[in-house]
Formats: C-alpha cells, structure tokens, sequence
C-alpha cells in the first residue's frame, strides 16, 4: 500500500515541478506544459524493526495518459498506469494484478489526471527547495516530501504513522516530448498467474 501511494503522488507531483515557480499554486499549474518525464531512481525503504530495503529501476510517464514504474532490482517489479486500470507484476511471485482505478479509492491516479486535486486532499507548503504534502485524511502516511533541484523533482521522503520510511533519489531526469507507446507495453512472461479486480 505505502509503495503505490509513494507512486500515485509521486507521479503527480513530477508532472508539475519541471516548470517549478515561487508557490505551490504555479508548481500544480504547471501541469498542462509537461508532455513526458523520465528518471532513474533508487529507493530506500526502512520497516521499523526490520532494517532497510534497496530498490532500483526507472520510471516513463506520458502527461494524463499513460506511468511506468520499472523496478529492475533485487528482482523484477513493475505498476503500470493509464486513466483507468492500474497493473502490478512481480516476478518473485509470477502473478499479475490488475485493478480498475476509481475516484474513491485510487485518489493519487487523480492527482496526476487532476493535479488541482492535490490541495483538496492535502495542505501543501514550500520550504527550502522542499515541497511537503500533509494529507487531510488517513492515506496512511503523515508526509511526503519532494525535493525539487533546478526545477526537476530529484528526490522523495515519506513517512507513515508507524515510523516506516521511504527515500528516492532520482537521476538522469528528463522532461521532453510524448515516450513511444511501446515503453508502455512491458513484456509479460508466459505462466504468469493473471488477477483482475473491478
């Protein structure tokens, strides 16, 4: 759960910080003049009482259509998005999930179709070069964070209720034009176990 909400969020707010200006008002205006990002990411997550965990790959997103969140490593993994359904692979256990997103219960999907969602959901302020997201209701985490560096999105700390946290660092960061449409179309090894969900 914490590592979808990290993705939603995360997928909102790199799609309005390329263009970063002086408020949070102008980064969430911004959203409309990003046609596509691209990074490569490391993730630190810390499970109180049970250490740290080291995971890395790269990320596409399409501007309101289309995210992929590749984990490559310690083993393959990956959340595929576009407006309706969410897809999850793991290679560990061979199955596919696949969900249909709906407002009540994927509130980060609309946040990157609807970046003006964000201060109904959240109070934002600025500080430093840190955007800080604190949800209004219980999401499951207390804050989110996200550092912005030349106007690039470089960095991501969460922190739930239970004193778990999660880092990203980001590198290789490109905002440009729209990605093909096959980065979109992963390849799905034969026997895996398919799950679907409405």
């Amino acid at each position: 759960m914490i590592k979808k909400l990290i993705i939603y969020v995360t997928l909102s707010i790199l799609l309005t910080a390329n263009a970063y200006a002086v408020s949070a008002k102008d980064i969430i205006k911004q959203l409309d003049t990003i046609k596509s990002y691209t990074a490569n990411f490391t993730q630190f997550t810390e499970i109180e009482g049970f250490g740290e965990d080291e995971y890395s790959g790269k990320m596409y997103i399409n501007s309101g259509e289309k995210a992929y969140w590749n984990y490559e490593k310690p083993y393959r993994q990956f959340y595929l998005f576009d407006t309706n359904t969410m897809k999850y692979y793991d290679s560990d256990t061979r199955q596919l999930v696949v969900q249909t997103l709906t407002p009540a219960t994927n509130v980060f999907m609309r946040l990157m179709l609807n970046p003006a969602d964000i201060e109904n959901d959240f109070d934002v302020k600025l500080k430093g070069n840190e955007l800080i997201l604190t949800p209004r209701n219980d999401l499951g985490v207390e804050t989110i964070s996200f550092i912005v560096v030349d106007g690039l999105v470089k960095g991501i700390r969460t922190k739930d209720q239970n004193g778990n946290n999660t880092r990203i660092e980001m590198s290789n960061v490109v905002s440009g034009e729209k990605l093909r449409d096959d980065i979109f179309d992963p390849e799905i090894p034969e026997g895996t176990e398919i799950f679907e969900y409405n």
